[in-house]
């Protein structure tokens, strides 16, 4: 994908949700947890109100359905009857236009006429429903010749069509690698005979992370997280409430800070994936991340110097080629509280100059 061309449709705040959700999904194990990022931070992120995926099976034609979440206001026995018209329709097209999507992994369409359906349910259906599932815009997630294919629908079942946009679908395309890897994973852990040894794996080679609700409960959390964490975890959760009330209070998307756990240096990313009208509903993802090399050696060094833990942070950020404002965009403060957190950095340092400061610290 054409990074620049991402930048231009994507808005900072869409990244950051991507991001964040990239990271959720690289930690699932099961299809249940799989079906928890969707729900939780796909559909809001996509602004739709269902989506369902398939493995597809070339031999018959068909594709197996494997997984599905409605959120619409559609009753369970509509939405399979929904379910088995797109499918089919599916199944129809796959020998005519599998050869010609294969350049192009990401296929929307509209598909009204299967909400004809819908007509059949048993269940009988007022005007205001009938209105409110009028159309269906589907966005189709697909592989390129792996073997076997795996299928997405990302469905907006609405009142009133509305078609897929370009922002959407870059998303998509950021989204799509980690979408097919972790399904094709989590179906290879549930195949293999040695289940544990492979979710152990797996756990050691992704960040630690939590998902947490506005009300401080807890959605999800890694394996790598809970051992980082040990005992400590509930005054860790407390802060991390702090944080999400902070976030709440300024409306920003995200929050970053420095933190010490046990002998290591983490820095650590709070990041709004799911916004809602009401603040306990949102859904915030915190992510870990190991601070090594030598900006470790850096920290241990002004960790002596009697600096404040946020002068800490922003001397951190001014070793990483941060200008003033940069800073004050990247901690949420304004221009002039950094630039007297600067000037006081100096004064404990002993220099007058940023590039003083960098000879300084070895740079």
């Amino acid at each position: 994908m054409d990074k620049e061309i991402a930048l231009d449709v994507l808005a900072n705040r869409d990244h950051q949700v991507a991001s964040a959700t990239i990271n959720w999904l690289n930690n699932c194990q099961s299809k249940d947890e799989f079906n928890q990022v969707l729900k939780a931070a796909l559909l809001p992120l996509l602004a739709c109100n269902g989506v369902f995926y398939g493995r597809l099976i070339r031999e018959q034609n068909t594709l197996q359905l494997l997984g599905s979440i409605n959120q619409s206001t559609c009753c369970p026995d509509g939405w399979k009857r929904f379910l088995d018209a797109v499918l089919q329709k599916s199944a129809a097209e796959n020998s005519i236009t599998d050869s010609a999507h294969m350049s192009r992994p990401i296929h929307s369409s509209n598909m009204v006429h299967c909400i004809d359906s819908l007509n059949s349910c048993q269940h009988s259906f007022d005007q205001s429903w009938q209105q409110s599932h009028h159309n269906c815009t589907i966005v189709t997630v697909f592989d390129e010749g792996h073997q076997p294919a795996f299928r997405f629908y990302f469905c907006r079942l609405t009142a009133h069509q509305q078609i897929f946009s370009r922002r959407d679908i870059e998303l998509l395309r950021i989204l799509r690698p980690t979408l097919l890897q972790t399904l094709r994973f989590i179906l290879f852990c549930e195949e293999t005979l040695n289940l544990r040894q492979m979710r152990n794996f797996w756990s050691d080679h992704t960040d630690p992370i939590v998902v947490i609700r506005g009300d401080g409960a807890v959605i999800f959390q890694s394996q790598a997280f809970e051992r980082i964490i040990d005992h400590g975890k509930h005054t860790f959760l407390s802060t991390t409430s702090v944080l999400v009330k902070t976030i709440q209070s300024n409306q920003v998307g995200w929050y970053s800070f420095l933190s010490k756990l046990g002998k290591r240096l983490y820095e650590v990313k709070l990041t709004l994936i799911k916004a809602d009208a009401n603040v306990h509903h949102c859904v915030y993802l915190l992510h870990l991340s190991r601070i090594t090399y030598r900006i470790g050696k850096i920290f241990n060094q002004l960790d002596r110097t009697g600096l404040t833990s946020r002068e800490l942070e922003i001397t951190l950020l001014i070793c990483q080629g941060n200008s003033t404002r940069e800073i004050a965009q990247e901690i949420s403060l304004s221009y002039h509280t950094v630039r007297n957190h600067i000037k006081n950095i100096y004064d404990k340092l002993g220099v007058s100059t940023r590039s003083e400061m960098l000879v300084r610290m070895g740079y």
